[in-house]
């Protein structure tokens, strides 16, 4: 499913620059209202994307910057990403993201993952990718330029601090469960690698 999704030309170019990403495959059980809004993510609209890009910056402390938005369950933290529109290639949008919601300068260190995702719900699939990168920050003033991302905080975890944050995620109940499972498959994915 997720072939639609992925140029492999781009994926074989962004490995030659950054490294051989390690490549994993998840299919999550979801509710109607999220497969519902999965679909629409990935369907035709100014906003529809191919994607996401993870980015991992690894601050001059060696910590990892996470950030927080305004609509958020309380407490919840997590890494940042950014969605591949359609028409734009994955680089790019890594680039963009960066400025505009961190206003960093960073570095690409490393192509970490390749994430492909089957969201399922009553025999249907939808696919989904995550392209994660590390990047070490070099300079800048933190702070987020694009006020529609809703961010209103953000705070540093080390490496190890990543499984508790996945833990918290995959805790979330209710409206966020699907979202919160999702969105804990990239943090141990990285707290693995970044240990390695």
């Amino acid at each position: 499913m997720t072939e639609s999704l992925m140029d492999h030309g781009e994926i074989e170019f962004l490995a030659q620059q950054f490294g051989q990403p390690r490549r994993c495959s998840y299919s999550l059980q979801v509710s109607p209202d999220t497969y519902d809004a999965w679909s629409q993510k990935i369907s035709d609209g100014p906003v529809a994307c191919r994607g996401e890009v993870i980015m991992v910056i690894v601050r001059p402390n060696g910590n990892v910057l996470l950030h927080t938005k305004e609509f958020y369950p309380e407490g919840v933290y997590r890494l940042l990403s950014g969605r591949v529109l359609w028409n734009d290639d994955v680089e790019q949008t890594l680039r963009r993201e960066v400025a505009e919601e961190t206003n960093l300068d960073v570095s690409v260190r490393r192509f970490l993952g390749l994430i492909e995702y089957d969201f399922q719900c009553q025999g249907r699939s939808v696919p989904f990718v995550s392209y994660v990168f590390e990047l070490h920050e070099s300079g800048g003033t933190l702070c987020c330029l694009d006020q529609v991302e809703g961010i209103t905080d953000f705070r540093e975890a080390t490496i190890s601090e990543l499984s508790e944050i996945a833990a918290n995620l995959e805790r979330l109940e209710s409206r966020w469960r699907d979202w919160g499972r999702f969105r804990a498959v990239a943090h141990h994915m990285v707290q693995e690698l970044l240990n390695d």
